[in-house]
């Protein structure tokens, strides 16, 4: 099994955020609100798999992101594991673009409106206001069929 290295990327433009509204129903974030991103290819930074992400799924072009935090997704039933590098950028140019309808479509989000958006998962709210509101670093921990436990998902923030 190899760990995995992925790359989420928050853009703040005008006091909202990008988030991508899931498609494809066998994810387990099925029709919910996520950051983009996605995996770091062979001999590439992690801030250009960041920059590559958000134009490849958005069409917005990004600079000067930041490393603000780190993600472990571990699920242990299939033995998966991702650690994901999360960066935040007040630099986002371009127009909004849905490049791939069939996976995901972006959306501006207000942050005003974010923790009652029934559409963004808990924990990413979580992770977001920690990334943007208090402007700390994130260390998390989201887990799948953890043995033990009868909690199917669980999230911690360290």
């Amino acid at each position: 099994m190899a760990i995995r290295t992925r790359v989420a990327c928050v853009a703040v433009r005008n006091s909202s955020i990008v988030l991508m509204e899931k498609k494809i129903p066998s994810y387990f974030n099925y029709q919910q609100l996520t950051p983009p991103g996605g995996g770091v290819e062979l001999h590439e930074t992690l801030e250009d798999a960041c920059i590559r992400e958000m134009d490849e799924e958005t069409g917005l072009c990004m600079e000067r992101p930041m490393l603000r935090g780190i993600v472990s997704y571990i699920n242990h039933a299939n033995q998966d594991h991702a650690v994901t590098a999360f960066f935040v950028t007040h630099h986002v140019l371009g127009e909004l673009m849905t490049k791939e309808p069939e996976k995901h479509i972006p959306h501006w989000v207000a942050l005003s409106d974010l923790k009652l958006n029934e559409k963004v998962p808990d924990y990413y709210k979580e992770c977001i206001r920690i990334l943007v509101a208090e402007q700390t670093f994130l260390n998390a921990r989201f887990e799948w069929n953890k043995p033990g436990t009868t909690d199917k998902f669980t999230w911690t923030i360290m």
